[in-house]
C-alpha cells in the first residue's frame, strides 16, 4: 500500500461551507492501472485532482503516497505527480517544440537529452508537422495534444490528466490512451477524467463515479456495467421537414426547427439501421450532413445517478 496513491476522507468545501466541492472521498490508485474518473460537471472532479497536486488543500482527511502526506509537504507532491489542466496551457509566443523543451528544463533536464526526449513525444503523437508552429496558431486539437506533450514527458510517478481528449482528432484520442496504457503498464499511476463513456470501457481499468462532491461507484471496469440504453448520438441537418414515419427505432428524438436539426439518441444495435437510413436521405437530398458521436456523461449522467 505504501506505493499506492490513497486518499482518506477528503473533504473540501466553498463559500462558507455552502457548496460541498468533495465529500468524504476514499479511494487508492496503483502503479499500473488507467483509471477514469468520471461524473457531472460540477460533481468535484477537478478540485479532487486540485488536492491531490497540492493546488488546493482539504479542508479535512489526508493524502498519502510513499509515506509522504502530500496535503503537508506540497512541494513533494508537485516533484512527483504531473497534471494536465482542464484548460490549454498558454501557448502564445511559443512553438510546440519549446513548450515541451521548456517543461523539459523547467525538470532540470538540458541539452541533447533535453532534445531527444522532446522528438520521441512529438513522433509518439504524431504532431511532426506543426512541432515548429506558434501556440496561438494551433487548433484547439492541437494544443489539447501540446498540453498532454507537457505532462507525459519525462513523466513522474503520478499522472493527473483533466479531459485529455477534448477536441481532439479520432486517431489520436487513439495514440493519446494507448500512451497512456504503456505509461501504467512502465509502473505510473494514471488517473484521467473524462466524459467519454466508450472510451472508458475500452481503455481504463477502473471507473470511479462522483456526483455532488460524493464518489459514488469505484469498481473495475469488468465489473461495472457501462452498456447504457443510451450510447449513441445521431445529429443530422435537413433541407424541410422530413417525414419521419420510416425511421428506424430509437429510443428518443429532439428536433430544432429553428436549425433544421433532429437529435436522435440510439443504443448500439439501433446504429446500423439509423445510417443506413440516413444514407438514403442523403441520397434523396433531403439531409445534409449527419454526425454520430458517444453520448457524452452530460447526456447519460440521469441515468447513471437515476436522476430524471
Amino acid at each position: 500500500m505504501q506505493n499506492d496513491l490513497c486518499i482518506h476522507s477528503i473533504s473540501k468545501s466553498y463559500r462558507k461551507g455552502n457548496v460541498q466541492a468533495n465529500d468524504n472521498i476514499s479511494t487508492c490508485f496503483s502503479a499500473g492501472e488507467v483509471v477514469a474518473l468520471t461524473g457531472h460537471n460540477g460533481a468535484g472532479k477537478t478540485t479532487f485532482l486540485n488536492q491531490i497536486i497540492g493546488v488546493t488543500k482539504p479542508d479535512s482527511g489526508s493524502i498519502t503516497y510513499q509515506g509522504h502526506s502530500l496535503v503537508k509537504e506540497t512541494k513533494v507532491a508537485r516533484s512527483l505527480i504531473s497534471m494536465m489542466p482542464q484548460f490549454h496551457a498558454p501557448l502564445a509566443g511559443v512553438t510546440l517544440r519549446q513548450s515541451v523543451e521548456s517543461v523539459l528544463r523547467i525538470k532540470g533536464v538540458s541539452g541533447y537529452e533535453n532534445k531527444q526526449l522532446t522528438d520521441d513525444i512529438i513522433q509518439e503523437l504524431q504532431i511532426e508537422e506543426w512541432a515548429n508552429k506558434s501556440g496561438e496558431k494551433l487548433s484547439g486539437g492541437l494544443q489539447r495534444l501540446t498540453s498532454f506533450a507537457m505532462a507525459v514527458v519525462a513523466p513522474p510517478p503520478i499522472i493527473l490528466l483533466d479531459e485529455p481528449t477534448n477536441d481532439v482528432d479520432p486517431v489520436r484520442r487513439k495514440i493519446i490512451w494507448r500512451y497512456l496504457r504503456k505509461l501504467a503498464k512502465n509502473g505510473h499511476i494514471i488517473v484521467v477524467v473524462t466524459h467519454n463513456l466508450l472510451e472508458v470501457e475500452q481503455y481504463t481499468d477502473r471507473y470511479l463515479l462522483m456526483d455532488r462532491g460524493k464518489l459514488i461507484k469505484d469498481s473495475p471496469i469488468r465489473e461495472v456495467n457501462l452498456g447504457l440504453s443510451v450510447s449513441n448520438l445521431l445529429t443530422i441537418t435537413v433541407n424541410n421537414s422530413l417525414d419521419l414515419n420510416d425511421f428506424p427505432e430509437a429510443l428518443d428524438m429532439v428536433i430544432n426547427d429553428e436549425d433544421m436539426q433532429y437529435d436522435f439518441e440510439l443504443t448500439h444495435k439501433q446504429v446500423p439501421d439509423a445510417l443506413n437510413w440516413v444514407l438514403r436521405k442523403i441520397n434523396e437530398k433531403e439531409v445534409v450532413n449527419y454526425r454520430l458521436a458517444p453520448s457524452s456523461v452530460n447526456n447519460l449522467y440521469g441515468e447513471l445517478t437515476n436522476e430524471e
